[in-house]
């Protein structure tokens, strides 16, 4: 047992002496029985991945009793990748559509490994910048790579050459142990296995942490003892020991080792620990005693539903139940107090924590059977099995955005990848919630064991992240890229340069004694059908899974079809996710039921309908598709003698299919813009074929202007109020003067021939009783201007109209006439040359000004001046 009480808690308090102590550990999670105290909680300070800062239950607040119903979490119907595109933006700067363009390239990458791992000079795959790195050298491993990249397509894949030189200084590491540059080094390393296993075979396992690859180069860490989990308490914090130097018996030191590499570096880090820790990532409670956190949805062999965590959680075998811990008790939902009773979860089945039934990396109990390869490299994997009835498992892990209701913003799942050196990550548990870096290295990794022998060490295939943020709890958590699940967590180091480490995933499902699949999300599937949903007798019926919300269809899936009472058909879907299955020979309604399934994994079933007819579709002869016409009038097609062709959308009608076969159908009306035609054919009684579409567009004629003549001059003084003209009823018509767009305000309706009108940002007025008008632009300067005026309907624009015309400056005032001997002279208005227009003189101010006198002069109307002056102003107002 972990403790000697049973309280279900995180102990804050305690877990903060230590830090502040400077261990270098990382507690598990513990728990204890007792009663529930309502008293104040403890506050820990903030995980930098966490949404909020939740206070921590005291010691005093307990965990024990009858379940409680409103403690399980509530399945969530829909899911959504609300919340995760601001994590990914958060933690790493990327946009969703960016982190799901990771997972898939981390995809790409892991199905070229097996054509790569087997060629000379092939060191390894890391992932940089959008691209593939495949490092190594070799004309073979050339020859590869260009064949991933393929003829006439983006290079993906990028041959990446050995890094040369000595090795670099580790980064990462708090303190680095003095690393033996070898001098004559004879051996290149070519993959973390077998240098694992050299490394045990010639070294040994005592204070080694990993074996890994980053950067081109292989890494051998090692590091202080390893904290072995003790059988009743925590391990108390322990200072970092620096890795002996001297050789075991019969052994070589790490600097031997390294130094006959020329491509290993040596590294020191700190001590690594397990974290002892039903969307994933949610905590559960083992035996009353740890929590940890749960990882992925799985199916057994036969079929049953079942959640993977962490192989240490399971105590080796000895745990027995899991229980739920609410979301909102956890550390990253908020810290409430835990309930007095916890729903059930399920039990431990199969567990593996390192090699083969629990082995140590050097166990004299077991034995791999091969002297050159010692080390019991395993996993760190278990099921939690026999769960409880109201348990519904979801293919998604929790962003912990919402901690009452991790549905809408969980992340859904629905493949598995390998990781990949630079693959940007990101890791759900109870404890510091959600949290994403990049992974720094991937490789063979060695913790502390269950019990608290020195050689009690396990050896797992995994990977580590500099980036990610972890501590006690969040063990068997789940680690996603994209959608695709990658690894369940390990381990963790936080107190001293901040590490996380994950079970690689992809290994650990085939240490399973009987298969597990891994529970994926799946859309349900569509029709994509004609028009009228009609299909012809023996013809596919075709239909597609989306891929959205998720970032593709999970890879296998097959579209499983239901026709009453006979044997389901299960049909492949392809990669873009279109599917297909052959219409029965009776024509009729056709009901049925279709579900996207892959392996033991559904989508849920959908009902859908068809129509399945035994007749032709018609074929529309003119116009042709995508033509662009003037003018329409009629349509034309072929078809089978005696049947009906009828028309819809944006033209209807019909006509009977004459003996030679031919069909015309004539358009009412004039019709614009952007139009589609859907034909059937039809005979009484019998179902309609299957509809035909045909799209083209019907360009609209040049609008009128009638305001302004062609060559008009205007006095700038004596300008029009508007712009105005005819066009097409319903249509956009855009007014510019001198390309500069005029603004009009004018409600309008749809008449003949207009249809859904397409919206700009340019300004346009409608025409409405075919006709439009807009205000003269104010601010025009004298001289030549030109007018341009266009009319669209559905986004389809006429030619334009253009206007010339002439804006002139006023007259100048008429100089004073002196007083002949018959009284004064009248001022004469002098005409400009061929404008048919009289400039504004003035005279509207004369009047006033001039008085009763000056009014008799142009009553009398003796002198010529006077008739042009009134004749001039008439003309100008018009």
């Amino acid at each position: 047992m972990k403790t000697p009480r049973f309280q279900l808690t995180v102990r804050a308090v305690a877990a903060a002496a230590i830090a502040l102590a400077g261990s270098f550990y990382a507690v598990p999670a513990l728990a204890e029985s007792g009663i529930p105290d309502p008293g104040p909680t403890a506050s820990p300070s903030a995980s930098p991945s966490t949404t909020a800062s939740p206070a921590a239950p005291s010691e005093a607040t307990t965990a024990a009793g009858a379940a409680d119903p409103a403690a399980a979490p509530a399945a969530a119907p829909e899911i959504s990748d609300a919340g995760l595109a601001e994590a990914v933006r958060r933690d790493l700067g990327m946009t969703l559509e960016e982190f799901n363009a990771a997972g898939q390239l981390a995809r790409t990458a892991a199905d070229a490994v097996p054509s790569l791992r087997e060629l000379p000079g092939y060191l390894g795959i890391s992932l940089r910048d959008g691209k593939i790195l495949v490092e190594g050298s070799g004309t073979e491993l050339e020859a590869r790579v260009n064949e991933l990249n393929g003829a006439g397509t983006a290079a993906v894949f990028v041959l990446v050459a050995p890094v040369a030189g000595p090795p670099a200084e580790p980064s990462n590491i708090p303190s680095a142990a003095p690393k033996a540059v070898p001098s004559a080094a004879e051996l290149v390393a070519s993959s973390t296995e077998q240098l694992f296993q050299a490394y045990v075979r010639e070294v040994g396992p005592a204070a080694l942490q990993a074996v890994a690859y980053s950067g081109g180069r292989f890494i051998i860490r090692t590091g202080g003892k390893n904290a072995a989990e003790a059988g009743g308490s925590p391990v108390p914090a322990q200072p970092t020991e620096p890795a002996s130097t001297d050789a075991a018996p019969g052994k070589i030191s790490p600097a031997e080792f390294v130094a006959r590499y020329a491509n290993v570096q040596l590294e020191q880090g700190p001590p690594v620990t397990t974290e002892a820790d039903v969307y994933g990532g949610e905590g559960y409670a083992i035996d009353r005693q740890t929590i940890c956190s749960t990882g992925f949805g799985a199916f057994s062999a036969a079929g049953l539903p079942v959640v993977l965590t962490a192989g240490h959680c399971a105590e080796d075998g000895t745990a027995r139940t899991a229980e739920l811990e609410p979301p909102t008790s956890a550390t990253a939902g908020g810290a409430a107090p835990m309930p007095g009773t916890l729903a059930p979860l399920g039990t431990f089945g199969f567990s593996q924590f390192g090699g083969l039934h629990n082995a140590w990396v050097l166990n004299p109990t077991w034995d791999t059977g091969d002297p050159g390869d010692p080390g019991n490299v395993g996993t760190d994997i278990a099921v939690i099995e026999a769960l409880d009835g109201g348990i519904n498992v979801q293919p998604a892990a929790t962003t912990w955005a919402s901690a009452a209701n991790p549905g809408p913003t969980a992340v859904k799942i629905i493949g598995v990848v390998a990781p990949f050196e630079g693959q940007a990550v990101c890791r759900s548990g109870r404890t510091t919630g959600w949290s994403c870096g990049k992974v720094a290295e991937v490789g063979t990794y060695v913790v502390g064991g269950r019990t608290t022998a020195a050689g009690d060490l396990r050896a797992f295939k995994g990977f580590l992240s500099n980036d990610v943020q972890s501590s006690g709890g969040d063990s068997g958590g789940p680690w996603i890229s994209g959608n695709f699940a990658v690894g369940t967590h390990s381990a963790g180091e936080t107190s001293g340069a901040n590490f996380a480490i994950a079970t690689t995933l992809q290994d650990a499902l085939t240490k399973f004694p009987t298969a597990v699949q891994l529970q994926l999300f799946l859309n349900k599937p569509e029709l994509v059908a004609p028009e009228n949903l009609t299909f012809m007798t023996g013809q596919p019926i075709t239909g597609r899974v989306p891929e959205a919300p998720a970032s593709a269809v999970a890879a296998n899936s097959k579209v499983r079809i239901t026709v009453g009472s006979e044997t389901p058909l299960e049909v492949p879907v392809d990669s873009a996710g279109n599917w297909s299955f052959p219409a029965p020979a009776t024509p009729g309604k056709l009901t049925f039921t279709a579900e996207t399934v892959n392996g033991f994994s559904k989508s849920g079933a959908v009902a859908l309908a068809v129509s399945v007819s035994d007749l032709d579709a018609p074929v529309i002869a003119a116009p042709e598709g995508g033509a662009a016409l003037i003018s329409l009038s009629r349509i034309d097609g072929t078809g089978t003698p005696g049947l009906t062709v009828k028309l819809s959308g944006d033209v209807s009608g019909s006509a009977e299919v004459q003996p030679d076969g031919r069909w015309s159908i004539p358009v009412a009306g004039p019709v614009y813009g952007q139009l589609a035609v859907h034909a059937v054919q039809t005979s009484d009684g019998g179902v309609d074929s299957p509809s035909v579409t045909r799209t083209f567009t019907v360009v609209p004629g040049v609008p009128a202007v009638s305001s302004i003549v062609d060559g008009t001059h205007f006095s700038q003084d004596a300008l029009p109020a508007t712009i105005s003209g005819t066009g097409i009823d319903g249509a956009d018509v855009s007014v510019a003067v001198d390309g500069t767009p005029v603004g009009a305000a004018q409600a309008g309706g749809a008449g003949v021939g207009a249809r859904s009108v397409v919206r700009s940002m340019v300004p346009h007025v409608l025409v409405a009783g075919g006709r439009w008008s807009v205000p003269f632009p104010a601010g025009l300067t004298p001289g030549a201007h030109t007018l341009s005026v266009t009319q669209s309907v559905d986004g389809i624009a006429s030619a334009p109209r253009l206007v010339t015309f002439t804006i002139e400056a006023p007259a100048a005032a008429p100089a004073a006439v002196p007083a002949g001997p018959d009284g004064p002279t009248a001022a004469v208005a002098v005409l400009p040359s061929g404008t048919g227009q009289l400039p504004n003189t003035g005279a509207g101010s004369l009047l006033p000004t001039a008085g009763l006198a000056g009014g008799a002069i142009l009553l009398g109307s003796v002198l010529l001046g006077g008739t042009k002056l009134t004749a001039a102003r008439r003309r100008a107002v018009r």
